[in-house]
This record gives structure tokens, sequence and C-alpha cells, in this order.
């Protein structure tokens, strides 16, 4: 990642390589002010490694729900998502609308159809699973993804 805003290896990002790349977050102009603010505590103006790790740190944190604060980077979260179609190293995050989990009351029901499937060592073979999957109704470009 750092060598797409840093592509000479100069050992900084500044901030006019920073912002773009960072606005792919999807995160407002707020948050991404304060995350600029606390990996660039002396105002340099520009992020050598570990500054832009913290930034990813935050980023990461704010768009899983946390605050953005210098405590939020010892939570453990996912890692940061980024919208830009023409890298395969950065992919697109999800839209609220395909935000999932699933229920405790639809926990059991899994349970019981991945048991029924007769796993060995915890894990199922494509083959035993395509059927299930098949029954889903779901467009097969889609089930190819899954």
């Amino acid at each position: 990642l750092i060598f797409q805003v840093d592509p000479t290896y100069t050992g900084r990002v500044g901030a006019s390589e920073a912002a773009p790349f960072l606005k792919k977050s999807g995160l407002s102009d707020i948050i991404l002010g304060k995350i600029w603010d606390l990996a660039d505590p002396e105002g340099k103006g520009y992020l050598d490694k570990q500054g832009f790790y913290v930034a990813l740190r935050l980023v990461a944190c704010a768009q899983n729900g946390h605050d953005v604060n210098l405590s939020s980077l010892n939570l453990t979260v996912p890692p940061p998502k980024f919208h830009d179609t023409s890298s395969p190293l950065l992919i697109t995050p999800p839209s609220s609308e395909t935000h999932w989990a699933v229920r405790v009351e639809e926990k059991a029901k899994f349970d019981g159809i991945f048991e029924s499937l007769l796993p060995v060592n915890g894990l199922l073979s494509g083959d035993k699973v395509k059927p299930v999957l098949m029954n889903s109704k779901l467009p097969l470009d889609i089930l190819g993804r899954v």
C-alpha cells in the first residue's frame, strides 16, 4: 500500500499524496482530518512509515465503528478497506445494505445443516457443499464467488 502513495520510496508520504488515497476509505473529511492529526502529531505535513501505519490502523478502527483516538490502535479490527477497482490490492467496502450477521436463532439451523453433510476434521469439500448452495437459488456468478 505504501508504494501506491510513495512510489519512489522516499520513506515519506505527503499530505497531497495521502489525502486522495485516504479518501478512498469512504470516511468523512472530518474523520480523516482527525486521523491525519494523530498520525502526524508534530505537524510535519507528511507521514513516515510509522505514521502511515497509524493512519491505516485508525481508518480501520473508524470503519468498524470505533472512536478515532490513540487508544483505538490497540483494538483488533479487520484491515482497512479502500474503494479502488483499478487495484487488486484494494478492496471495495461492502455497502450497509450488504452487511449481515447470522442471528442466534439461525445458528443452530445452519450448524445442523453443516453437521448433516458429515464434515471431516471440521471441513466440508466443495462436492458436499455445492448441492446445498445450489438450493439457495442464487445466480451462478454469485455462487462462484462464494
